[in-house]
């Protein structure tokens, strides 16, 4: 199979088996939603915003360094090991911390006791979760997505099952439940994946040579450092979310309410399309490092220019959907109006999160992940800082203007970066026309449909 319809492949595979993988994510969200209501589905979303925190202390960098490593025939059998060892040793250390400090985590910044039990829950799966991102990592070295998407499949099947199983036939709280749901689905996870990994390094075998400590630290510690600390600002700004539309007037139920349907509903739907972008992005890291270490300037240029130009087409006309039939979406999916309403206004966010996400994976591939922790870092101070300040004044409306503020500031420092990396000229026709065209034509076609009742 030549390179070009080997990735192809790989893309079709990874965005196929994404999509069905949100698609089961979602359906199990509306499922969530009919069992715990907005309110509940908002502390569902600030107990897994404050466990990101543990996973990315436990996986950025490490996933990235195996499939860098891998690609530049560097993966030795020591080399597997040094970066196995080091996401453990992390990945232990994060679940002790939020393990013992569930109860300051859960009364102090949650503001609800009822998080205690789902934290050290979550903690648990940490080191299962470390070591499925290494080993998945170079699973996409090597090009094969077969293997990490099973593997996805498996994991969230079986988290919903127990999760619906525990649900209706045990008498645990229903965060308790959906917690150790999730934890059990890293534990079967974790007995596919490293079967899986043996088999194909006994046939594919490792080089002689292989990465440094240093090598894995240079790669994996800007990645590491930038998201663990984006994360806990992230962690910051989800918590600081409801406290700010509580002092705007709104109680603890509403404001958890609020924050619920924006972060717990929209985004989620939002982020659908992601799927085929983040399969393609991430599959072209190896690829474009490859050309940047050949000193392939052109083959940079044309791979970025090509990303570019399908993202863009790809995020104009789910924009366009999105605002098309937000309704149906929101009361479909949620039975919620006001999920409607903020994904019609929210629906041209969609191609700045999808480019932005494009550009830094494309950066990371040209070895250029501290740049990327840098704006990632800023824009979470930025967010942080600006949420404390108006969403007490101004409420959720702010907070929405906020997220569009944010990605156009990320993603214009992002773009810009890889502009000048890969010397790549900006294309308006290929880049912005053609997009608009396609995405007006695709406006009017389902306007007409609409207006037929098809």
């Amino acid at each position: 199979m030549n390179r070009k319809r080997r990735f192809l492949v790989n893309t079709a595979v990874l965005a196929v088996g994404d999509i069905l993988l949100r698609f089961c994510g979602l359906w199990f969200r509306s499922v969530i939603t009919g069992r715990v209501g907005a309110g509940g589905m908002g502390l569902y979303q600030l107990v897994f915003s404050v466990f990101a925190l543990g996973v990315t202390a436990c996986t950025s960098g490490f996933g990235l360094a195996m499939t860098r490593l891998t690609a530049e025939g560097k993966a030795s059998r020591a080399c597997v090991r040094r970066c196995l060892r080091l996401a453990l040793a992390l990945s232990v250390a994060a679940l002790c911390a939020l393990y013992f400090g569930a109860d300051f985590l859960a009364e102090d910044l949650i503001r609800s006791p009822l998080a205690v039990r789902p934290l050290r829950i979550l903690s648990l799966g940490l080191p299962l979760i470390a070591c499925c991102a290494c080993l998945k990592g170079w699973f996409f070295a090597q090009r094969n997505t077969i293997v990490p998407v099973i593997g996805d499949f498996w994991e969230e099947g079986a988290t919903i099952a127990i999760s619906l199983l525990l649900l209706d036939h045990s008498s645990l709280p229903p965060l308790d439940s959906l917690m150790l749901g999730s934890t059990l689905g890293e534990v079967a996870s974790m007995f596919y994946i490293i079967p899986a990994f043996l088999l194909h390094a006994k046939h594919h075998g490792f080089p002689e040579t292989g990465g440094s400590m240093k090598q894995i630290i240079h790669i994996s510690g800007p990645m590491l450092t930038g998201s663990f600390l984006r994360s806990g600002l992230s962690g910051a700004e989800n918590i600081l979310i409801p406290i700010g539309l509580q002092e705007n007037g709104a109680d603890g139920i509403a404001a958890l309410s609020q924050y619920g349907v924006v972060q717990g509903m929209v985004m989620p739907i939002l982020c659908f399309p992601m799927s085929l972008i983040s399969s393609a992005a991430m599959l072209l890291i190896p690829d474009i490092a490859e050309a940047a270490a050949k000193s392939d300037a052109d083959s940079v240029r044309r791979t970025a220019n090509t990303a570019f130009r399908f993202t863009q087409m790809f995020g104009y006309l789910a924009a366009v959907f999105f605002a098309a039939f937000s309704r149906e979406l929101g009361e479909v999916l949620f039975g919620s109006p006001q999920a409607a309403i903020i994904l019609r206004i929210m629906a041209p966010l969609g191609p700045l999160m999808y480019l932005d996400n494009v550009a830094d994976n494309l950066l990371k591939g040209l070895d250029q992940q501290m740049y990327s922790l840098k704006v990632n870092l800023l824009d979470s101070l930025l967010r942080v800082g600006l949420i404390a300040f108006l969403l007490p004044q101004y409420g959720i409306r702010a907070y929405l203007v906020l997220l569009f503020a944010s990605e156009i500031f990320n993603g214009v420092l992002s773009v810009g970066k890889l502009l000048k990396t890969a010397k790549l000229q900006i294309d308006l026709i290929g880049w912005v026309l053609h997009p608009a065209i396609a995405a007006g034509i695709f406006s009017l076609l389902l306007s007409i449909l609409k207006a037929l009742g098809l």
